[in-house]
């Protein structure tokens, strides 16, 4: 399915993700998958370094605003992600991973973004 993203906050989540993925796949790691959705909620991007699965949520915003993307990583938000995580794990029969946050600082252009990985659990 593709999906459109029309609002301003949208788009900007869908730059950050990009950014984030790019990121990761600079620091060696393998992108197994996007957007997984379960009925829980969504993990953004699920990668794999070495023999470890990482399960990343992404929350991105802009340089010098008053509002901090981190705090987007709601308790809510934290339960979904992670009841997600722990499904996609199950299914697959992961072993070794961990989950983490990636917070995305978007300057005015791409390669001013500050990007940030964070562990959740």
């Amino acid at each position: 399915m593709i999906r459109i993203f029309t609002s301003k906050t949208q788009q900007l989540g869908k730059k950050g993700e990009d950014l984030a993925v790019l990121f990761l796949m600079k620091q060696g790691f393998s992108i197994v998958e996007r957007n997984f959705h379960t009925r829980n909620g969504e993990i953004d991007v699920i990668a794999k370094k070495k023999k470890t699965y990482h399960f990343f949520e992404v929350k991105a915003g802009k340089q010098g605003s008053w509002f901090n993307p981190a705090d987007n990583l709601t308790k809510e938000k934290l339960w979904k992600f992670i009841r997600s995580a722990d499904y996609y794990i199950f299914k697959h029969r992961i072993k070794d991973y961990k989950m983490q946050g990636i917070i995305v600082l978007l300057g005015d252009q791409d390669r001013e973004a500050k990007i940030e990985i964070i562990d959740l659990t």
